[in-house]
């Protein structure tokens, strides 16, 4: 059996907006533009933001998005992570760049594209994820960097981001091994040598996803439920993407969390507060090869 075709769709769209991507961020544009002009033209090419578009700065490494109200601009002195999916009828792409303006920066960028690049062309059929790790945090090393070692690529399935395996960034004794007919992401976070190595919660929630779907008997709750459901099922999303429906969605969301109906997901830094970069692909095997889909 083949894969998915509308993986293969997804990838494309994917991929696609990838390219455009490298050439639109700039110096001085604000991260609410850049986060709302990715998840559009997802959408104008044909598929659905998997997730919202999430955007790191510097220090600050996963599952931020900026609200609505967000006023920060991009300088020349950061590195910023762009990380996006798409999905096609639930059969989602995942992947991530990482742009910076700093040349400072550039052997940062270097060193964790090479190690993506690695990971993908030593991966194999039946091989522990562990493995996967061993090479990146291998490439890490040798261009005297340090893997965040508490951030993994993970399988893929439908309607499903993060599924039941992780492929860590550093090597890993005895997990499963990776088969023919799974889908999933490599992303390798590095960061400088005097960085922590590890990432850390903050209290900032900014993407959130509905565990199930159950009745509070609170109508507007109940409403908000069905619709978030209707469009995403259990895919994370935005509060912004909600707003105009539903005026005022964090306190919405701040009871159905309580209610553990809604998941929230905390804002990850650099433990050190030092600049990390992100890249990352969705791939898959396919006739006994593996095929990037991003």
């Amino acid at each position: 059996m083949g894969l998915q075709k509308e993986y293969i769709e997804a990838g494309r769209i994917t991929k696609d907006v990838r390219k455009w991507l490298i050439g639109f961020v700039k110096p001085g544009m604000k991260c609410i533009e850049l986060c709302e002009a990715v998840e559009s033209k997802i959408k104008e090419l044909g598929g659905v933001p998997a997730f919202p578009c999430g955007i790191g700065v510097n220090h600050v490494t996963a599952h931020y998005s900026p609200r609505s109200e967000d006023t920060t601009e991009f300088t020349e002195e950061d590195v910023v992570k762009i990380d996006f999916g798409v999905h096609v009828m639930g059969f989602l792409a995942d992947t991530a760049v990482t742009v910076t303006f700093n040349e400072r920066y550039y052997s940062l960028l270097e060193a964790t594209q090479k190690a993506l690049d690695e990971s993908i062309n030593t991966a194999r059929k039946d091989q522990r994820a562990g493995e996967i790790g061993r090479t990146i945090s291998s490439i890490a090393s040798k261009y005297g960097f340090k893997v965040i070692e508490n951030l993994s690529g993970h399988t893929v399935e439908r309607y499903t981001v993060h599924a039941g395996k992780s492929i860590p960034n550093v090597y890993v004794p005895n997990l499963p091994v990776i088969r023919k007919d799974e889908v999933f992401a490599i992303e390798p976070f590095l960061t400088t040598r005097d960085g922590a190595g590890y990432v850390v919660e903050q209290k900032e929630e900014t993407i959130f996803s509905i565990v199930g779907r159950r009745k509070t008997k609170q109508k507007r709750l109940d409403e908000f439920i069905d619709a978030v459901w209707d469009s995403r099922r259990t895919l994370p999303f935005s509060p912004r993407w909600f707003e105009r429906d539903f005026g005022d969605v964090e306190r919405i969301l701040k009871e159905l969390v309580r209610m553990r109906v809604a998941r929230a997901y905390p804002t990850l830094v650099e433990g050190a507060g030092k600049p990390v970069a992100q890249f990352e692909h969705t791939v898959a095997f396919q006739d006994g090869s593996l095929v990037v889909l991003t």
